[in-house]
């Protein structure tokens, strides 16, 4: 019996096997350090054996390129690469290679053969590996080089074509390295011989009409002009022939172009997935017909315009398209929108596309709400790059909000627009904003409602517009550049609200057409005033803005074709006449003076606003008139003479407007006191303090508004006269967010205050619900809710017919008990109106105060404040106003302390006003007004304390004086806080010393 032959132990590299490993590796820098080691171990490798070593290596490599281990395909694929570059490359050794390249070939074939019984995996995994070889082959340039076998090429391109022809969903792969390689023999300045033999090899195997053979026809093209191209499968040899729109325009969004029998003959299948990514002819195609535009090129080639429209929006975004489709449509979208030139953008707005990225940002639950964000986000970006771009999006996105009747940002509920307009560029705001206003004017609609509608849509954005903008704060920058723009804008405005014109005259020059109607026009007069207010917080002069605006007025005013919402034979007709002539002299006025221009540039802003409400029909505005003439006069005379002075009336004007609910009206009366702070005396502070004192209540409105005692329903209606303000006042509740110590007691003090009322208001709307069910038992005989039993005798009464007198006379009887029921409830209404429109005063009349002693702290008059500010603080049953009050208190004191102090010539009049502030602090009061107490007392001791040291006498005094009155009754509500606060600023004094 034979023995067996014993098994040679056979050598193993191990230093081959690590390497190989490390081509396979996930991290790049690894499998580029094993490839070097690996061209380093062969170059070191004596020359015997050479063949059979590279044979080894080679057929390694591309056994490598058929895995689909980790990253295997991608570390052998450059090992290989770099082999073939440095042993049959360029710089290669002329004696190092030992085979051709037709056998390297024939190996890479036979290496990746697919035979046998395999599962698909393994088929796919060896046409992975087949075809990352063959572009090993190409990038390695060894297939180029003179001495290369001129069959090696051939074979490659079959290779890589019959992959493409067998299977679809490699096909792009394919394309692109050949797409690539074209590419590749352009910049090498090859032999044409090579792109003839790919093109030749293009047209038999099929793809020809594929968008990867488009993209390689149209590199070719550009890339080789001279050469011969087949003009039997596109016309003039170009797939970008207008007359090859639309068979292109199938071909890119992979649908079948051939008929039964053309697949057939051979005809390539179409790619039956669907993926994602974009195909990458379609950036070709698209680039390539950008770059025709930015060369000025005109040919039979299709345009930009057309080919966008008809391939994108005609197939991509048609309303019969799939969700996929239109996903491609937003890619592609996102794609040229970073790169076409900016003549281009407003191509790529197509009409399709905007509908579907309104429909799909309007809801998140739609498919493609991502892809539309993203979209919008892509907008953003480039105008934040290239403002000057935002002109043509902007453009787009208002002829969307004309076509929907609706604001771009409201379709989508975005704020795209506002967005846009914040980092646009002034020019593009320039062209935007003129262009708007030419269709406000003529919004290209003849039926009226339509016109209406666009027309607003159009106010609205104007509106954001200046809205847009942060500030104008500069003349040199964006206030200089959109001085135009805001010229035009109140221009349209005006004439629009305040001008009819008649349908006969709009075809003759620049008029509406159609004509504003009556509902349209009070649109624009609110428009026009949240423009005005835009313009006095943010433009530098806003007083030449709105004198422009009511030039416009006075200059249309002689226009035979246009009439005046105000008749020129009326009762006010010679008021405005002298409202006219009045400012003119003051314009004249402020272009002759020197020097500090700032009051009469204020005075020009609030007279011009008050000849607009006159046009607005606000009856009071033409009294205002005629004190704001007078107070002009007496303001501009120094005070030469004694007795009514012009500050007192300017106070009144200026509270009257901010009685308004407006946030305009408030601006205006806050910009004009800014300028005129050191006119003010004590009689237009006595003024404001009136405000402080009213009551809040139905009385305290009457006696500060002067109303009549009429029906409380007309007084409830009349609070609701600003309900088209520009803006809510909330930030008030922002601003009063932190207060000052104790404040939260306050709150509770506060509401503990407000009980009582709050009881007595529900006891005595119990007793008034009693008696309207007595009342109402009584006029139907029957017995109220909460009565006794009645009898069997009454309610056989109750039950007994009425005849039609009986029943009439009923009827009065209960229209009577109704109505005196709904007084009631009318008075409950009125009563919180009431106190709510004192609240709303008393809170704007302590802003001006605010900007009074920022302006004026160093003047002795504003210590007059004090004093009403805490008794303000003490009385009013409103958080808001207290916590207002005591935050002006704290802020006089800190800027008195940190800046200049005022200048105390009589200081006996100091003392006396902290005696009347420690009488205040004896009432009874919350925590935050006996903290505003103790602030105000201590900045009065330091004023007298500045002046000299000897009245350290007198504050302690006062103090003492207080102290033992607080020590000796017990109704004194003086805190003991008050006494410590003293003791420590004392202390603190005393120190300094």
């Amino acid at each position: 019996m034979s023995k067996k032959r014993r098994r040679e132990p056979s050598s193993v590299d191990t230093r081959m096997v690590e390497i190989y490993d490390d081509l396979a590796n996930e991290s790049e820098d690894i499998r580029i350090k094993a490839a070097h080691a690996l061209l380093i171990r062969i170059s070191s490798d004596s020359n015997d054996g050479l063949r059979e070593q590279f044979n080894q290596v080679l057929q390694r490599l591309v056994r490598g390129l058929c895995s689909s281990r980790k990253a295997a395909r991608i570390g052998f694929s450059v090992a290989l690469t770099e082999l073939l570059s440095q042993r049959w490359g360029q710089h290669r050794d002329h004696g190092a290679h030992v085979l051709n390249i037709t056998e390297l070939i024939d190996t890479l074939i036979k290496q990746t053969e697919a035979s046998g019984k395999i599962s698909g995996q393994e088929e796919r995994d060896h046409q992975f590996g087949r075809l990352f070889g063959a572009e090993a082959f190409i990038k390695s340039g060894v297939l180029f080089q003179p001495d290369a076998s001129r069959d090696a090429w051939p074979k490659i391109l079959d290779i890589i074509y019959g992959i493409a022809k067998q299977k679809p969903w490699l096909r792009e792969e394919c394309g692109w390295i050949l797409f690539a390689t074209c590419q590749t023999l352009t910049e090498g300045d090859h032999d044409h011989s090579f792109i003839q033999a790919l093109l030749d090899k293009l047209c038999q195997s099929g793809m020809a009409k594929t968008p990867e053979g488009i993209a390689i026809w149209l590199n070719i093209r550009a890339g080789y002009p001279g050469i011969q191209l087949p003009d039997a499968i596109w016309r003039d040899g170009n797939p970008l022939h207008r007359k090859e729109k639309s068979r292109l325009a199938r071909i890119l969004k992979e649908a079948s172009t051939g008929s039964q029998s053309d697949e057939a003959t051979g005809q390539i299948a179409q790619k039956g997935n669907w993926t994602s990514r974009i195909h990458f002819a379609w950036i070709f195609v698209l680039n390539q017909l950008a770059g025709n535009v930015a060369k000025g090129t005109k040919s039979k080639t299709v345009s930009f315009e057309e080919f966008w429209r008809g391939a994108i929006d005609d197939h991509l975004f048609a309303a019969s398209s799939t969700e996929e489709r239109k996903y491609w449509g937003f890619s592609l979208f996102q794609q040229m929108f970073k790169s076409v030139p900016p003549s281009l953008l407003p191509a790529l707005f197509s009409r399709n596309l905007k509908r579907s990225l309104i429909n799909q940002l309007a809801s998140k639950g739609r498919y493609l709400h991502l892809a539309a964000e993203r979209s919008i986000r892509s907008i953003l970006d480039r105008v934040k790059v290239e403002p000057s771009s935002a002109a043509a999006v902007l453009e787009s996105f208002s002829c969307m909000s004309v076509e929907g009747y609706l604001s771009f940002d409201q379709l989508t509920k975005t704020k795209t627009l506002e967005r846009l307009m914040s980092i646009a560029d002034d020019n593009s705001l320039l062209n935007v904003g003129l262009e708007l206003c030419n269709r406000l004017v003529c919004p290209d609609a003849q039926d009226d409602q339509v016109a209406t509608a666009r027309r607003q849509v159009l106010a609205d954005e104007i509106m954001m517009l200046l809205k847009s903008r942060p500030t104008f704060h500069s003349e040199v920058g964006s206030a200089s550049t959109l001085r135009p723009l805001v010229d035009r804008i109140l221009e349209v405005l005006v004439i629009c609200s305040y001008f009819s014109v008649d349908a006969s005259a709009t075809k003759q020059r620049d008029l509406p057409d159609p004509p504003v109607s009556g509902k349209t026009q009070d649109m624009l007069r609110t428009r026009l005033l949240n423009c005005l207010s835009h313009i006095v917080s943010k433009f530098p002069d806003p007083g030449s803005y709105v004198h422009r605006a009511v030039g416009v007025i006075r200059l249309k005013e002689s226009d035979s074709l246009l009439r005046s919402n105000i008749d020129p034979t009326g009762p006010i007709s010679g008021t405005m006449d002298q409202a006219w002539t009045f400012l003119a002299l003051v314009a004249d006025d402020l272009e002759k003076a020197k020097g500090n221009k700032t009051f009469l540039e204020a005075f020009i802003l609030l007279y011009s606003l008050t000849i607009l409400q006159v046009h607005n029909g606000d009856a009071d505005a033409v009294s205002m008139l005629e004190e704001l003439r007078s107070c002009y006069d007496l303001m501009t005379q120094r005070r030469q003479v004694h007795g009514e002075q012009g500050s007192e009336v300017l106070i009144e004007i200026l509270l009257s407007l901010v009685a308004k609910p407006s946030v305009l009206f408030r601006r205006l009366a806050q910009q004009v006191l800014s300028t005129a702070t050191s006119d003010i005396d004590s009689n237009g502070l006595q003024a404001m303090f009136k405000v402080l004192e009213t009551k809040e209540n139905v009385s305290g409105r009457e006696e500060m508004f002067e109303e009549e005692n009429e029906d409380p329903e007309s007084n409830s209606a009349a609070s609701d006269a600003g309900s088209d303000a520009e803006e809510e006042d909330t930030e008030d509740a922002n601003r009063t967010g932190s207060s000052s110590d104790g404040e939260g007691e306050s709150s509770t003090s506060t509401e503990s205050n407000e009980e009582p009322d709050d009881m007595e208001g529900t006891e005595a709307g119990n007793e008034e619900l009693a008696a309207f069910n007595m009342k109402l038992a009584q006029a139907l005989k029957t017995r109220p809710a909460n009565a006794n039993l009645v009898t069997a005798s009454d309610e056989e009464s109750s039950d007994e017919d009425m005849d039609d007198e009986q029943m009439e006379a009923l009827d009065a009887h209960l229209a009577t008990i109704f109505k005196e029921r709904k007084r009631t409830t009318s008075k409950k209404a009125d009563k919180k109106d009431a106190k709510e429109t004192i609240v709303h005063f008393k809170c704007r009349v302590i802003e001006l105060m605010d900007i009074y002693v920022k302006k004026q702290h160093q003047n002795p008059l504003a210590l007059d404040l004090l004093l009403p500010l805490l008794t303000v603080t003490r009385t009013t049953t409103s958080k808001l106003v207290s916590s207002k009050a005591c935050n002006l208190v704290r802020e006089y004191s800190h800027l008195c302390k940190t800046k200049e102090s005022p200048k105390i010539h009589d200081s006996s009049t100091v003392i006396k006003l902290l005696e009347d502030v420690h009488v205040e602090a004896a009432q009874e009061g919350s925590n935050a007004h006996a903290s505003a107490c103790s602030q105000a007392s201590l900045f009065l001791s330091r004023l007298l304390l500045a002046t000299g040291r000897e009245h350290q006498r007198d504050i302690n005094t006062v103090y003492s004086r207080t102290q033992q009155a607080w020590s000796m009754d017990k109704e004194s509500r003086v805190r003991a806080s008050f006494f410590t606060d003293w003791i420590g600023w004392c202390n603190s004094i005393r120190l300094a010393r």
